[in-house]
């Protein structure tokens, strides 16, 4: 057998161990941790890593490293030579070492050196200051904008906080910097909005050791947008919720009758403007009339607004224009007002005062609404007055006075100066404006009072009377009013006193004109009420005169018929178709003839309240009665029997008063007939007696009672003799 072949293979095997031994002893000379990590920030010559080696006699040197001179070696000790920064080395460093020893293969071993990331940096904002925009009105949550910073120090989760002056605006979350709207914003209050943002490296409220903090300033500028019409000026504004408007009053002018005015029209309370409602954007505004006319009185500037006329204004009365003021770009944005021309016949000369200054004085304790004094040492008030050239008399009633710029002192319409408020002692300078309520033309004078202190002024009480003006040339008929004041008990001082023929009362001193009406007022009630008394009082005693009369007539009635003592004749019948329609007023009328008689006849004189009642609806005249005379026939002699049987005749004849057919001539006759069947050849005078105890109208009513009480009395006694 040939072992040739096998004792090869041997050989072979062990050569290759010993190579493999040769090899694992030379991979041993030194091992090392192949991957190190050290932290940055780190100390100079600290020890990143150690290489250990595998027998005695080892030496280790470094033969390459990138970047060169980070690391080097003392010994086995890999350590640093720099301060390691992680965010100036992000990939690993490689460092070559090599361990050698005598007779032995040199070991090479590769080390990767990670520099380990620490907190040490804080975040920051690429810009100091940020300016963002954002539109009025934006809905709440909208985004602004969104603002980060970064950290050096990679890993890090950053954390914002925003503080706004008013909480205009927040973040959506704190880890999330997008900046939203959280208030409704209004450019006219709100224009700008300055902030700051904050951000940090450890979460808001964190206990944590380290934190980094960073910070910039944001400011957002709110935009006006264009969502208001144009407001004419001036206006006073209102506003609803987020809304807002300006309420304007309108213009008033006035323009000459006939007459045509060159230039622009002078308007209260000025010419017609309007400007942008959205103040921020200040759109341009054009003007136009909305009226639509063929042949226009009037024209307005569609850049100005200004109003000037085409032609003389022919008519009286007021004219109403309705402008419109509307933006150039977007006319969908307009308004409307009124300008109101006053239509005036032309005046020459304005209203002037008297004298261009007045000089007046007071004391701070006389109370306000009192007068102020010409002098320190009169009760005189002060007043000023002012003429008009327009008017022959210089007496113009259309003007009014007024105080221009000042509050303590007010003019009444009669131009006397009365104390508004409290004023302390010292000079008060004012100025007064005189103007024609017509045409608005006005003149002006200065007015110096002097509130002295400590000495009352007024008076408590002044009254308003009628006199007469009296001008620089003559003397007229226009009504002025004067003052009468009363300074102390017994002393009288009148004023003129210009009110147009006006008049009323001013009240000074220690009474309001609230008490001094409260006293007009019961004066007034007590006037009201005597009147009403009297008025009462006279209308009984012209009823107790009449029913007077009525019983007296009937008196002399009774006498006549009666013959005095003979009593009344029967069998006669009367009558008066002659006077039917005599028109006296003087006797009664025949219904109340034929009442009396039957009285009389039957002897009840008095009446019952019925019919004095029904008696004293007709009225009775003052008038003289005197005799009268007529003929008369009788068919039996005159029967003087008992009543009774005169009351037979009564029942069976119908009375019939009426007046005789025959009426005599002679003035202040008249003739009364009773009964029928007379004679008209029978001659007989029938006498009425003259009424001459007819009553006094104007007695009291007790005597007259008392006289008709009387009468009745001896009305009974005549029948009773009857």
């Amino acid at each position: 057998m040939d072992l040739r072949p096998k004792e090869s293979s041997a050989l072979f095997f062990l050569l290759v161990i010993f190579t493999l031994g040769k090899f694992s002893e030379a991979q041993s000379l030194c091992s090392a941790n192949l991957a190190s990590v050290i932290q940055e920030n780190n100390a100079i010559k600290d020890i990143v890593t150690i290489i250990t080696p595998s027998t005695a006699g080892v030496t280790a040197t470094i033969t390459s490293q990138v970047p060169e001179g980070l690391f080097s070696l003392d010994g086995f000790n890999l350590i640093a030579e720099t301060v390691l920064d992680f965010e100036t080395f992000e990939t690993p460093h490689e460092v070559n070492v090599e361990c050698t020893k005598d007779g032995s293969t040199s070991t090479r071993l590769t080390l990767r050196i990670i520099v380990e990331d620490v907190n040490d940096n804080p975040p920051a904002f690429a810009e100091s200051q940020y300016s963002l925009s954002v539109d009025e009105l934006t809905k709440v949550d909208t985004s602004v904008g969104l603002i980060t910073a970064t950290d050096p120090d990679k890993g890090d989760t950053l954390y914002y906080r925003l503080e706004s002056p008013e909480d205009e605006f927040g973040l959506l979350t704190s880890f999330n910097p997008n900046i939203v709207v959280k208030k409704i914003l209004d450019y006219d209050k709100v224009k700008k909005v300055t902030m700051t943002l904050y951000v940090q490296d450890t979460q808001i409220g964190s206990s944590a050791g380290v934190s980094h903090t960073a910070s910039t300033t944001i400011e957002v500028n709110i935009l006006d947008i264009d969502n208001r019409p144009p407001w004419f000026q001036p206006c006073t504004e209102v506003e609803f919720a987020t809304s807002k408007a300006c309420m304007n009053s309108g213009y008033e002018g006035t323009v000459n009758l006939n007459e045509q005015e060159t230039g622009p029209l002078s308007l209260k309370p000025g010419p017609v403007t309007a400007i942008d409602g959205d103040k921020g954007r200040n759109e341009a505004i054009s003007y136009t009339f909305l009226e639509k006319i063929d042949d226009p009185i009037f024209q307005i500037n569609i850049d100005t607004g200004s109003i000037t006329m085409l032609k003389p204004v022919g008519e009286a009365g007021p004219i109403v224009l309705t402008v419109m003021a509307f933006q150039r770009e977007n006319p969908d944005q307009f308004a409307t007002t009124t300008v109101i021309l006053k239509v005036v016949i032309s005046s020459n000369h304005p209203p002037k005062f008297v004298n261009p200054s007045y000089e007046g004085f007071i004391s701070e304790d006389a109370g306000v609404d009192s007068l102020v004094l010409e002098s320190k040492t009169s009760n005189r008030p002060l007043r000023v007055q002012a003429t008009d050239e327009d008017f022959s008399n210089g007496y113009n009633p259309d003007i009014k006075f007024e105080v221009v710029g000042g509050t303590d002192f007010s003019i009444t319409p009669e131009g006397f100066i009365l104390m508004a408020k409290t004023v302390s002692p010292g000079t008060v300078n004012l100025q007064m404006r005189v103007f024609d309520t017509n045409n608005d033309e006005s003149s002006t004078a200065s007015l110096m009072v002097e509130v002295t202190p400590g000495v009352p002024t007024t008076t408590p009480v002044t009254t308003i009377m009628t006199s007469s003006i009296i001008t620089s040339d003559q003397t007229t008929n226009t009504q002025l009013t004067a003052i009468t004041s009363t300074a102390h008990p017994g002393t009288d001082t009148t004023l003129p006193h210009s009110t147009g023929g006006q008049q009323g009362t001013v009240v000074g001193g220690g009474y309001s004109a609230g008490e001094m009406a409260a006293v007009g007022a019961s004066l007034a009630v007590v006037l009201v009420l005597c009147l009403v008394g009297i008025g009462v009082m006279a209308h009984r005693i012209k009823g107790h005169n009449a029913d007077w009369k009525k019983l007296s007539e009937a008196s002399i009635f009774r006498s006549s018929l009666g013959g005095g003592s003979g009593g009344p004749k029967e069998g006669m019948q009367y009558s008066n178709e002659g006077f039917q329609n005599d028109g006296d007023s003087g006797s009664v009328n025949s219904k109340l003839a034929a009442h009396l008689e039957s009285k009389l006849e039957s002897g009840l004189i008095r009446e019952t309240p019925q019919e004095n009642m029904t008696r004293s609806a007709v009225p009775v005249p003052h008038t003289s009665r005197t005799s009268a005379r007529t003929s008369a026939s009788t068919s039996a002699p005159p029967d003087t029997s008992s009543l009774a049987d005169s009351e037979t005749v009564d029942g069976e004849k119908e009375v019939k008063p009426i007046l005789t057919k025959e009426r005599r001539n002679e003035e202040g006759y008249k003739a009364v007939w009773f009964k029928t069947d007379i004679d008209p050849n029978t001659k007989e005078d029938v006498v009425i007696i003259p009424d001459t105890g007819e009553a006094d109208g104007d007695q009291e009513e007790d005597d007259d009672s008392e006289d008709e009480d009387n009468l009745r009395t001896d009305m009974d006694s005549e029948d009773d003799e009857i």
